[in-house]
């Protein structure tokens, strides 16, 4: 009955605060079929290279106007559905890990690791590409939410070694949390996540934690090492996993969360720490098994102190969702229209200012997203 009762109260926010934006759009639950939790990050493909993810609560975008869908998660069996077979609930059922003995005594995860990083020139998308996405920005002062920047964009990547950019179309933000300028651009925070750039910040991190072999899985399409993460105690303590393909070393998956062990003293001088990064990374690949971010997203946790000697602990939120890969002759190149070094939200009058804070064809809201909102707008 819990269980039953948060599900209700999940699809009752977000039909609540979505309707107008979702008359025509369908929304289901993805659900594992034997525990009936929500799935968060699985992967509904349909179309030439579109797709949609399902948010933290497992809610998921569901487009009724393809033929032929697929809905996939690592550590799930893969399903595919026609549109008459697409419901307001989906199932997948989860793949167990093999443990095998001698893989396990074996097996080097840190080689392992450093090899799929090298894999990436090989693994990666190489040539020019656009993608279609959203990007979702909340900043929460002590618990409550402050502020909520939402836009959608279109990426340009010309090759493997150059950065993304990145060009605003639409911007809907709610009033500036002046005390706090911490946002980016979109570029940026796309360019922090991208493994394929030369030293990319996200693999530099990495490369100093240990690795361990965590188990194998297996299902039609292919073989997956789970590898796990931690950190050096006497540092920064750390815990994560990284999902990569077992034939190609390919990375699919990156989750961790750093927490630092030593916590620097604040002073006037040194206003802000961090107390903890989280990242989680997620990658498709298009008809060539050639890879591409699809998911990316940062939780940043900071303690302020201002000029009146108030204290206060924010946490960040950034996310990235993609549900559209161009490729070959459609591909646009252009300049980003906003610094992508600065916050955009300072030029926000530059951009069409969105109707709607959802866009649920790219990423539903999750209930925190929606519980931001109501702090912010007192409703």
């Amino acid at each position: 009955m819990i269980y039953c009762s948060q599900v209700f109260r999940v699809l009752v926010l977000a039909v609540f605060m979505t309707c107008s934006a979702t008359m025509l759009s369908q929304q289901a639950l993805v659900l594992d079929s034997l525990s009936l939790e929500p799935i968060p990050y699985a992967n509904l493909e349909y179309g030439t290279n579109q797709g949609s993810v399902s948010n933290q609560d497992g809610i998921i975008f569901t487009p009724k106007d393809f033929k032929d869908y697929k809905l996939s998660h690592v550590g799930y069996q893969t399903r595919k559905f026609t549109t008459t077979q697409l419901k307001d609930t989906l199932y997948l059922k989860a793949l167990a890990y093999n443990l095998n003995e001698v893989v396990l005594h074996n097996f080097n995860a840190k080689d392992t690791i450093l090899k799929a990083f090298k894999n990436i020139p090989k693994n990666f998308f190489l040539q020019p590409f656009n993608q279609a996405g959203i990007f979702r920005y909340s900043l929460k002062k002590d618990g409550k939410g402050v502020e909520m920047i939402e836009t959608d964009f279109l990426s340009y990547k010309a090759s493997l070694e150059e950065e993304t950019k990145t060009k605003i179309s639409e911007v809907k933000k709610t009033e500036k949390y002046e005390p706090l300028n911490l946002l980016s651009g979109v570029a940026e925070f796309l360019n922090i996540m991208d493994p394929s750039l030369k030293n990319a910040p996200v693999l530099e991190k990495l490369k100093t934690m240990n690795f361990s072999y965590a188990g194998k899985i297996e299902n039609e399409e292919e073989e997956i090492y789970k590898i796990d993460i931690s950190g050096d105690e006497e540092k920064d303590l750390a815990n994560g996993y990284i999902f990569l393909n077992k034939n190609q070393l390919a990375i699919k998956e990156i989750k961790v969360e750093y927490l630092r062990s030593e916590m620097p003293e604040l002073t006037r001088k040194e206003p802000n720490y961090t107390t903890r990064i989280a990242l989680f990374i997620k990658y498709n690949t298009d008809k060539n098994s050639k890879q591409f971010l699809s998911y990316a997203e940062i939780t940043n946790d900071k303690t302020a102190l201002f000029k009146n000697d108030s204290i206060y602990h924010f946490e960040m939120k950034g996310k990235i969702a993609f549900n559209k890969l161009i490729q070959g002759k459609k591909v646009k190149k252009f300049r980003s229209n906003y610094n992508s070094k600065k916050a955009f939200n300072k030029t926000v009058a530059k951009f069409k200012q969105k109707q709607q804070w959802t866009n649920s064809e790219m990423l539903p809201m999750t209930t925190e997203e929606l519980e931001i909102l109501k702090d912010i707008y007192g409703n």
